[in-house]
């Protein structure tokens, strides 16, 4: 007998008498580094310097055919400086997506703690990754087609990028539960769906060119 998903089953708030968990898994440290001061400002310029560079010898010559060394040349910096910021040219590729990370941790600390879970979620991605997929199209459509064509782009991606997000919505459900995700499998399990129909929604997004409605 198919037993159909009804979303009470997962509960949004912990009862007065709950105990609080601490989660065994914690999520990544703020990747993005914060514009306070003219020291941080120099560091978020290079930073941005050498992705922008990177997506333009990307475009024009592919990922495989570019170096870092190039990458570093027309950003003006050493290569040496540029492993400081990305330990490998992938990581330069989706540089930029940290922010993506930062943000849908943001959203869902600001969602409503008695809203359901999955609404949370929901909501949490469309105003993060399905918000910067509408204003970065054509730098996301370069990043899945190179991932389609290159494999260490495409494991990357799968292996830090996407595990990053999964990992917050993780962290996030497992503490608006009170839960240990550990032990409790319910965090995991919504990540794991969520990032599914990012996927999905990824894949029939770049199969038109960037035409459909990706949300």
């Amino acid at each position: 007998m198919t037993r159909v998903y009804d979303e009470t089953m997962v509960p949004e708030t912990l009862t007065s008498d709950a105990q609080p968990v601490t989660s065994s898994v914690t999520p990544d440290p703020v990747p993005r580094i914060e514009p306070e001061g003219r020291r941080s400002r120099k560091k978020q310029q290079t930073r941005n310097d050498l992705i922008d560079a990177a997506y333009d010898l990307f475009a024009r010559h592919g990922f495989d055919e570019t170096t870092t060394s190039e990458i570093a040349d027309i950003a003006d910096v050493s290569q040496r400086t540029l492993f400081r910021y990305f330990p490998t040219k992938e990581a330069v590729l989706y540089g930029d997506m940290d922010d993506v990370r930062f943000e849908l941790r943001r959203e869902f600390a600001n969602r409503p703690v008695d809203e359901p879970v999955l609404t949370s979620v929901h909501e949490s991605i469309l105003a993060s990754l399905f918000a910067d997929f509408a204003q970065h199209a054509d730098r996301r459509l370069l990043q899945d087609r190179l991932a389609a064509s290159y494999a260490s782009v495409s494991a990357h991606f799968r292996s830090v990028v996407q595990a990053g997000w999964e990992r917050e919505i993780i962290v996030a459900v497992a503490n608006r539960l009170g839960v240990d995700p550990m032990v409790d499998p319910r965090p995991e399990i919504v990540a794991g769906a969520s990032m599914s129909a990012v996927r999905a929604a990824t894949r029939q997004w770049t199969a038109s060119d960037g035409t459909e409605d990706y949300a």
